[in-house]
């Protein structure tokens, strides 16, 4: 395999790696994150932060993979950058790394959102 047509490989496969992490972290985490969105007051607020939750994980994911830039301070060339296998593995590195920290953020943005929804709930978040 050549460099250009690993660059080609790992791009997407980093990209489909970012997604399907975003869509596991979604699946794990609806039940219990929807049972707590059932505390929140009125009647269409729920259905809004179940409707946002998998947008709020996906995107960020994809968010961190696209953050990461194959161009250097030196603004080197396509070609310059096809020559090293070494800086590609790393950029792939960097890209599922990136793609991690973003998703621990939007996990901390979402509980900071239903610990508010418990706070502000009817009957301290408790069903009847």
């Amino acid at each position: 395999m050549t460099n250009e047509q690993y660059l080609i490989t790992s791009y997407f496969a980093s990209a489909v790696i970012s997604i399907a992490l975003g869509t596991l972290v979604y699946f794990y985490l609806r039940r219990s994150f929807g049972e707590i969105a059932e505390t929140a007051s009125g009647r269409q607020f729920p259905a809004i932060l179940k409707k946002l939750f998998p947008f709020g994980l996906v995107f960020p994911a994809l968010m961190g993979f696209i953050s990461v830039s194959y161009s250097s301070c030196n603004h080197e060339t396509y070609e310059k950058i096809v020559q090293n296998r070494e800086y590609l593995v790393e950029k792939n590195q960097e890209q599922l790394s990136s793609t991690l920290l973003s998703l621990l953020i939007a996990i901390l943005v979402w509980n900071l959102v239903l610990v508010l929804v418990q706070k502000y709930a009817p009957n301290g978040g408790k069903r009847p």
